[in-house]
């Protein structure tokens, strides 16, 4: 629960309710609470004798334990736990045992003694005793008494969860601890074990020194960093720490406050409001009961308190719920719900004796009120009906943290089921609820509450409860309560808590915005399509401001949200701002601003074609060629030619730097489309174009050149395609036209071309000749190219005479000096090959001979060497002699005997053999090529035959 200063006084007044109902015990189970002096509950998962509903543990003034059922009230077992009367009875639910603190004689030191109950038969259960510990007498009578010594009485204990600390205070201010018994219990032994208490705090009298310290309560809380114990008595409250840091120092006071015994209690309390949402845990407190009031007190000290005039008889903790019972005449039993901020009981009984709550871990929160001659037991009445009460009464909010109460005292219960009405969000497919089941139940509760003020009118109020529901009740519930143009306002406040809650949907967005452009809230509109932290569906919130007219908050969506298509077409088609468009496309990575340029390239280049044609510069020398093709750009130009001819000039200088792998593709086209603007607008730039080694299309520059009758051009393109037959024939075409230096330039075109093409000679001799004026202006260039064809063998004489012969024009001493230069080099050829022949005929001769001595078997050989061919030195034997005349010594071979082939000779012979066997294998094919390459036909054929190439008949 939330701290609160005890000084700050009472809390405002509670709203008291009667959320319990009564029930009287069968006449049959009231002798189960005879001479009854202390009660404990043991829920039903304590074990097996405790039934479904639990069971009672009664200790009596005679020193019995009996075990009650719980529901009938039937006595299940009981036995003499001590001999004279027993003083406290806890349990455990843990290890499911019965912790019983009681006297064997009057005036008997207090003994402690542990049980568990076995069966003993179908019938009923036999307990065994399983440790049982004495406390030593160590009070004496007080000064001035007389009389024997008195032992002290035990008028506290705690007992903590599974046993692992069991602590007694006493009468006379001293408390003891008992540490471990879970360990001991856990093991098995057949025979009860003693154990010893540990004295933690010695007796103590208080401050005035009248009278004892009396202990009045103890609890052991769940500290941050230890276990500490919370020890009250008559005049304080003290700390002493079990485990952790500081353990086992003296107990320290937390408070100067004490309380009356009985009225101390241990209480699990609500770490955080319970108005809004469930606790997350429950801590352990000590609540103080005194005259004025009741205190909470923590493990630091107090930390709030309820104002409650009156002396009190007792106190009892129910669920985090407290029962007081006030010390007047008439019992009033009143039930304080500290979570809730309620009282959930109050009533008055007659002559009651004794008052017991369930345990924290049942399920159902009952008090045992019992009386002079029969008892009576307080069934707390379910959520649902309390609900249903609360719900009557219009106290919604009230309500609300009886859900959460609900949820975290009883986190295995379950809550009652939403009604029928209830407007809950429909799950998606696969999709799993988040919100809590009290999260769902409060929702509704606040779905109720939003209903009746909307019946009454409070319609801001009204929304504000339905803001509570988002999550759990459907958006179209509240949509169609307030979609009356009257409470719009209240509508549009709970789309925004929609959107920043991240639960709205696309149809939501639609619905916010025209709710801001219905009531012309702007700034609204504005700040929620600026906002970074509500979700929403960003195309559609730009769709619902473009129909609303909203262009600049939806050029802010798309803009912002990198819905770069959009915010274009918002710029160009809806505010016709091309230069902010511009603007925006200069923004973009260059491969980006390329890509989403095309759509609007007619509207950029009709509006603004300058700024276009800059950006699109930038752009296209930025991105890498093969990402960014210019020839899809190139149609949205079609009424822009100047625009088109200024960006391909300059995209096309930057490009022609490029290495030629890098180049794109579309190369060519780019400079074809550059070429014809340049021919209709700036001829000479379209000649450098021409003249340069830029990959345009030379047949397309030759229509061009041939359209636009562009003579420059076309002979540049003559050249770059090799057509020297053209160019040929332009001059000799403008020559007779009377062009001036047209004769001039077909000689210049014969000297640049016609040693790679000598078919020209043949044209220009025509064309010289075909008449008197050019033959006479050219004489000297005539003579000269003559002597250039005789030089070369480029035309046979005949071939010449025939060509000047065809007219009159050439005379027959143009011819005289070129005939006679022929025929003399003739003349000395022939003389050459005779004396050739000759020579050939004379070794041939010798060769026969040579041959005709070798063969003959009669004729000596005779050897004369007197040197050794390899060595040097002179020959001696034993020798050997070649035919070939070449002697060695036998020593100087390195076969020896076996050579047969002369050393000297046989490399040359070698190759002649080599020789022999490529031409034998040479295909008809290759000589056919070879016929056709030659100047001279005779001359292969005679080559052919001297390699014996011609001499295998079958082969050809």
């Amino acid at each position: 629960m939330p701290p609160r200063d005890a000084a700050s006084g009472a809390m405002p007044t509670w709203r008291a309710f009667s959320f319990f109902d009564t029930q009287a015990l069968p006449s049959d189970g009231a002798p189960g609470f005879s001479r009854a002096c202390t009660v404990a509950h043991m829920p039903s998962c304590a074990g097996a004798w405790a039934s479904p509903r639990g069971a009672l543990v009664v200790g009596a003034d005679d020193g019995r334990v009996r075990v009650l059922e719980a529901g009938s009230y039937v006595e299940t077992a009981a036995w003499q736990a001590f001999e004279y009367s027993v003083a406290h009875v806890k349990v455990d639910v843990d290890l499911c045992v019965i912790v019983a603190v009681g006297r064997d004689a009057a005036g008997s030191p207090s003994l402690l003694r542990v049980w568990r109950l076995e069966p003993a038969s179908a019938a009923g259960w036999t307990p065994k005793l399983l440790v049982f510990v004495r406390l030593a007498h160590t009070r004496n009578d007080a000064p001035g008494r007389t009389g024997a010594p008195k032992a002290p009485m035990i008028t506290a204990l705690e007992v903590a969860p599974g046993l692992p600390w069991i602590a007694m205070g006493r009468d006379d201010g001293a408390v003891h601890v008992v540490r471990d018994m879970a360990t001991l219990l856990k093991a098995s032994h057949t025979e009860t074990v003693q154990m010893r208490a540990k004295m933690v705090r010695e007796p103590t009298q208080c401050e005035d020194g009248d009278a004892p310290d009396t202990v009045t309560g103890l609890v052991v809380c769940d500290g941050c960093s230890g276990t500490p114990l919370l020890i009250a008595t008559v005049s304080r409250v003290l700390r002493f720490m079990l485990a952790g840091p500081g353990s086992g120092s003296a107990p320290t006071t937390i408070d100067t406050m004490g309380c009356a015994p009985h009225c101390a209690v241990r209480f699990r309390a609500c770490e955080q409001d319970l108005s809004e949402q469930a606790a997350t845990s429950l801590s352990t407190k000590m609540v103080l009961a005194r005259d004025e009031a009741l205190y909470v007190i923590g493990t630091d000290g107090r930390q709030a308190s309820v104002a409650l005039e009156g002396a009190k008889a007792s106190m009892h903790s129910l669920h985090g719920e407290l029962v007081v019972v006030f010390a007047a005449a008439a019992r009033r039993v009143v039930v304080f719900d500290l979570d809730t901020k309620c009282i959930t009981h109050s009533q008055e009984y007659a002559d009651l004796q004794l008052v017991c709550s369930s345990d924290e871990h049942d399920s159902d929160a009952r008090v045992w009120l019992v009386q002079r001659g029969g008892a009576l037991a307080l069934c707390e009445k379910p959520l649902l009906a309390k609900l249903e009460h609360l719900f009557r009464q219009h106290l919604y909010r009230q309500a609300v943290p009886f859900v959460y109460v609900a949820a975290t005292r009883y986190p295995r219960a379950r809550l009652p089921a939403l009604p029928p009405t209830a407007a809950i969000v429909p799950l998606r497919p696969h999709e799993r609820r988040t919100e809590s089941p009290a999260e769902m139940l409060v929702a509704d509760v606040y779905r109720r509450y939003g209903e009746h003020l909307y019946a009454r009118g409070d319609y801001d109020g009204a929304i504000q409860q339905m803001v509570r529901t988002i999550g759990v009740v459907s958006p179209s519930f509240v949509i169609r309560l307030f979609l009356d143009a009257q409470r719009l306002p209240y509508l549009t406040h709970y789309l925004e808590v929609l959107h920043q809650r991240g639960r709205a949907q696309a149809d939501h967005t639609t619905l916010l915005l025209n709710c801001y452009t219905k009531l012309r809230h702007m700034d609204a509109l504005d700040a929620f399509v600026r906002a970074d932290d509500v979700p929403f569906d960003v195309p559609l919130a730009i769709d619902v401001c473009r129909k609303a007219g909203c262009i600049a908050q939806a050029a802010y969506l798309a803009e912002r949200h990198g819905m770069h298509d959009t915010y274009l077409s918002l710029q160009l088609r809806d505010t016709h701002d091309a230069r902010a468009a511009l603007a925006h496309l200069a923004t973009l990575p260059p491969a980006d601003a390329t890509q989403f340029f095309a759509p609007y390239a007619h509207k950029l280049l009709d509006t603004e074609p300058d700024a276009t044609c800059d950006l699109l510069v930038r752009l296209y020398t930025q991105v890498p060629t093969a990402a960014a093709p210019l020839a899809p750009l190139l149609p949205h130009f079609a009424r822009h030619e100047r625009a088109l001819e200024s960006f391909l000039e300059r995209v096309l200088a930057q490009r022609a730097t490029q290495p030629a792998a890098e180049r794109a593709a579309d190369l060519p086209l780019l400079y074809d489309t550059l070429l014809e603007l340049h021919m209709k607008n700036a001829p000479p730039k379209a000649l450098e174009i021409l003249m340069s080694d830029a990959p345009y299309t030379p047949t397309h520059a030759l229509m061009l050149c041939a359209n636009y009758a562009y003579t420059e051009g076309l002979l540049c393109v003559y050249e770059r395609l090799g057509m020297v037959d053209a160019i040929l024939q332009h001059w000799m075409d403008a020559s007779a036209q009377g062009t001036p230096g047209a004769s001039q330039a077909v000689l210049d075109t014969l000297a640049r071309h016609g040693p790679h093409s000598p078919r020209l000679y043949k044209t220009v001799l025509a064309f010289l000749t075909s008449s008197e004026a050019l033959l006479e202006a050219h004489r000297t260039d005539m003579e000269h190219i003559l002597a250039h064809i005789d030089a070369h063998a480029l035309l046979s004489p005949m071939e010449v005479v025939q060509l000047l012969g065809r007219n009159s024009v050439a005379p027959m001493s143009l011819l005289t000096p070129y005939l006679l230069e022929h025929a003399r080099r003739e003349r000395a050829e022939l003389e050459s090959a005779e004396k050739l022949v000759a020579s050939y005929r004379k070794e041939a001769a010798e060769k026969q001979a040579e041959i005709a001595a070798l063969a003959s078997e009669t004729e000596p050989r005779v050897f004369q060497n007197p040197t050794c061919g390899l060595c040097a030195q002179a020959l001696e034997l034993p020798a050997v002699h070649f035919m070939c005349r070449h002697s060695f010594h036998l020593r100087c071979l390195a076969e020896g005997e076996a050579a047969r082939e002369c050393p000297l000779c046989a490399q040359a012979y070698a190759t002649v053999q080599t020789l022999q066997g490529a031409s034998a294998h040479v295909s008809r094919e290759l000589v056919q090529g070879e016929l056709e390459a030659a100047d001279d036909s005779f001359d292969v054929i005679a080559d052919l035959f001297a390699k014996g190439v011609l001499s295998d008949k079958e082969h050809w």
